[in-house]
């Protein structure tokens, strides 16, 4: 059960992924895309992306048995690579290569 969010029915979400915290406070995009087995904790976005005045439109993709910290935020039409970990409160704008963690605003990427 998952609550005091905005997750699109349009979302695709994979199977065994999970919102630990009951999700509270995640907002997940209509595009947005969630492989399998993925762990998805409070207060995180995935979600499009607007830059000077202008709407990106894309939303991201996100690999299988990728773990997402609270309060992380993943906008745009990027990639997150299978097995990588996108750290508590990281600003993620840019493609996560597989086996990776991002963390920091804006997140820097290094190889697990």
């Amino acid at each position: 059960m998952i609550c005091a969010c905005s997750v699109s029915v349009e979302a695709e979400i994979g199977e065994g992924t999970n919102f630990y915290h009951r999700g509270i406070g995640c907002a997940i995009h209509a595009r947005a895309v969630i492989g399998k087995d993925c762990k998805i904790f409070q207060g995180v976005t995935i979600g499009s992306k607007w830059s000077n005045g202008i709407y990106s439109g894309g939303a991201p993709y996100i690999g299988n048995n990728v773990m997402i910290g609270a309060g992380a935020v993943i906008l745009g039409d990027i990639s997150v690579g299978d097995n990588s970990i996108i750290g508590a409160n990281a600003v993620v704008i840019h493609n996560v290569p597989e086996n990776s963690f991002a963390v920091g605003v804006p997140a820097v990427i290094k190889k697990l």
